[in-house]
């Protein structure tokens, strides 16, 4: 009987260590390349500022159940005119990008569902087919032309600009919640949700993404006549970054926007003053701390931030780069970490049309999370708009007919625009599913500013 034991306790414990080194090391992961790992690195069992499942057990998970760091072996620049190199390139990007057949349901369980595809301008055909534009609406909603004061939310997925990742789930989670928060269906009845299907790196490099962005937004409004009753746009992860952009050149149209843990790239310190041309790259201290992040994997993020800029992997040149310190010159962000960029974009337009509700800096609703590499690009992004809303209020006060600033409005009723930060704590996206709580007063924030909106276009109707 002891021998049986001590066979059973000494098979337990092989298959007990043959767990934690399953877990603690991961394809793609920092345990398995070259490149020296950051000294200020945290295992993820340590960092204490997590929430107990993600620290515990989903943080490792995620290095098995996704697959993403599996693509840092593909090529990260392809030429796309070439059949057969795409295609393989495809091919080793397949596990990665299995993502997005995720899925809870169906969204037709939940939503009526309607495709719209747009035709790109001349230059970009060639980049083939049409942008698909996926529309949810609640089930029977009533018809636009019986609800025309109804809102249109743009949802643009994360998956670090190569994937389209769980793009379903979170659309369902968000419209769901926006539904229920309505209660009577005041406002979202006959709301528009819409899901862009942007082209993705490195088949189609930066600006690609954010171009498709703006021209499903543009087609949605100025085409179809949506977002009547106000336009929002939201973004998750690289989605995140997309919705700064998009908002950015388009502040004639939105009226709010929700960033979700966005991928911010910094500034490094190449000045003008060195007649060098600007770079930018990840590396932050909160890179530095989650450097074992299976969610998502730092050597991912750089090989996407290649992969989006047109930076080609050469085998051994980044051997004894520490990993997060790859540099680009593209600025992915474009601009949107400038406050003077905001501003200058809002000037740019005709000042006949100053007193049009859409004129002011659209609200923010901003996300960040403990646990997340990605969390001080977010808190960077908070500054950079805190500044832009600063100035604004500045050129505004020049000009006091147009506040009312006992009210905290616009002299045609409109809240003045400012900024509102949720730091979360099950890393990066884990509040949807590990922090109901705080998921539901994001959204309940998000919605409140929606309905400030609405009411006064309603108003004015």
């Amino acid at each position: 009987m002891n021998r049986s034991l001590s066979i059973t306790t000494a098979i337990l414990a092989v298959s007990i260590a043959v767990v934690i080194h399953s877990l603690s090391t991961f394809e793609g992961g920092p345990h398995n390349g070259p490149r020296p790992i950051p000294q200020e690195a945290v295992p993820i069992w340590q960092t204490s500022e997590l929430h107990w499942f993600v620290r515990f057990f989903m943080g490792y998970l995620y290095g098995v159940l996704g697959h993403v760091a599996t693509m840092t072996i593909c090529p990260s620049v392809i030429d796309r005119h070439n059949p057969t190199e795409v295609l393989l390139a495809q091919e080793c990007m397949k596990r990665g990008r299995s993502a997005e057949d995720i899925d809870l349901a169906p969204l037709e369980w939940m939503f009526d569902v309607n495709d719209v595809f747009i035709d790109r301008p001349q230059g970009e055909r060639e980049s083939g087919d049409p942008l698909r534009v996926t529309l949810l609406k609640k089930q029977k909603s009533p018809e636009i032309a019986n609800h025309p004061n109804a809102p249109l939310i743009l949802f643009l997925h994360g998956g670090g600009f190569t994937v389209r990742a769980v793009k379903k789930i979170q659309s369902m989670l968000i419209f769901d919640e926006l539904l229920k928060l309505d209660g009577d269906g005041t406002m979202m009845d006959s709301a528009t949700f819409a899901m862009v299907e942007y082209r993705l790196a490195p088949e189609h490099a930066y600006p690609a993404a954010t171009n498709d962005c703006l021209l499903a937004l543009n087609h949605l409004v100025k085409e179809m006549g949506l977002g009547k009753g106000g336009v929002h746009v939201a973004g998750s992860s690289a989605g995140g970054t997309l919705a700064m952009e998009t908002t950015l050149k388009s502040l004639d149209i939105v009226d709010t926007f929700f960033v979700d843990e966005p991928v911010v790239p910094f500034p490094t310190t190449a000045t003008a003053d060195d007649n060098e041309e600007g770079e930018w790259t990840v590396d932050s201290p909160s890179v530095r701390r989650y450097a074992y992040s299976r969610m998502p994997p730092v050597s991912w993020l750089e090989w996407s931030l290649k992969a989006y800029t047109g930076i080609e992997t050469v085998s051994g040149e980044e051997d004894n780069l520490t990993l997060g310190t790859i540099t680009t010159n593209v600025d992915i962000t474009g601009g949107a970490m400038t406050a003077s960029e905001w501003i200058q974009k809002r000037n740019d337009i005709d000042s006949t049309t100053y007193l049009l509700p859409s004129i002011l800096l659209p609200r923010l609703i901003l996300v960040t999370a403990m646990g997340d590499p990605l969390r001080d690009g977010g808190l960077a992004f908070k500054e950079v708009y805190a500044e832009a809303l600063r100035k604004e209020k500045e050129l505004l006060e020049q000009n006091d007919s147009k506040i009312a600033k006992a009210k905290g409005q616009r002299a045609d009723g409109l809240p003045i625009s400012k900024a509102k930060h949720f730091e979360t704590y099950s890393g990066h996206v884990g509040f949807y599913l590990f922090e109901p709580a705080s998921f539901s007063i994001i959204m309940k924030e998000w919605y409140d500013e929606m309905y400030d909106v609405w009411q006064s276009r309603s108003r004015k109707r």
